[in-house]
């Protein structure tokens, strides 16, 4: 027997939001030339297959607001800053307005009263490919009125300039204690002058 044609078929079905799924799938065919390998051909058929599937998946899902599946490239997150409005002073200035796109392997801690949290509408602000992140945090500072600040490659200079100074800390035990000793050193030399000031001249 010689196999001439080799023919792959590839699909997978995706749930979507509202009860919806997707079903993407793709039928390759290849005809072989003189010294082919078919089972190296219908390897590569299969990748191909698999890959646009994977491709059409990760589109439908941005689509629907939902991270890609497949795609193996770096992911970023989409973050915005938030305040408890109710608690402050009424008087107090308001924090900045941000949002900010960092590579999704970074934590943003929470700075004074300020904390930062998941922005946008989609299902989960992580992992998201960067040209959705960047779709996502753009509709997410126009709604919001905020301003948007691409961090995508891990350089926080700009966040770190918008954001209110750091409250000081409290003093140590360690500085406490040192400022007692100075304040029972003063009281000493305000005794040793008394005693100057009694003895006669």
């Amino acid at each position: 027997m010689k196999i001439i044609q080799i023919t792959v078929s590839y699909g997978e079905t995706q749930s979507l939001p509202e009860y919806s799924n997707v079903k993407p799938s793709l039928t390759l065919t290849a005809t072989l030339d003189e010294g082919d390998n078919p089972a190296a051909v219908e390897a590569t058929l299969w990748d191909l297959a698999r890959a646009s599937v994977h491709a059409q998946i990760d589109t439908a899902l941005e689509r629907n607001d939902r991270p890609a599946k497949y795609d193996p490239v770096e992911r970023y997150q989409v973050l915005m800053t938030y305040w408890d409005r109710y608690s402050r002073p009424k008087d107090a200035p308001e924090p900045p307005k941000l949002v900010v796109i960092l590579p999704n392997t970074m934590t943003l801690d929470r700075r004074g009263e300020l904390s930062f949290v998941h922005a946008g509408n989609v299902s989960d602000s992580r992992k998201l490919r960067y040209a959705h992140a960047l779709r996502v945090a753009t509709e997410a500072a126009q709604e919001r009125d905020c301003v948007l600040l691409d961090c995508a490659d891990g350089d926080l200079t700009r966040l770190l300039a918008a954001l209110p100074p750091l409250p000081a800390p409290p003093p140590s035990d360690e500085d406490v204690a040192g400022m007692r000793m100075a304040d029972d050193r003063e009281d000493d030399w305000a005794e040793d002058d008394e005693e100057d000031a009694s003895e006669p001249a």
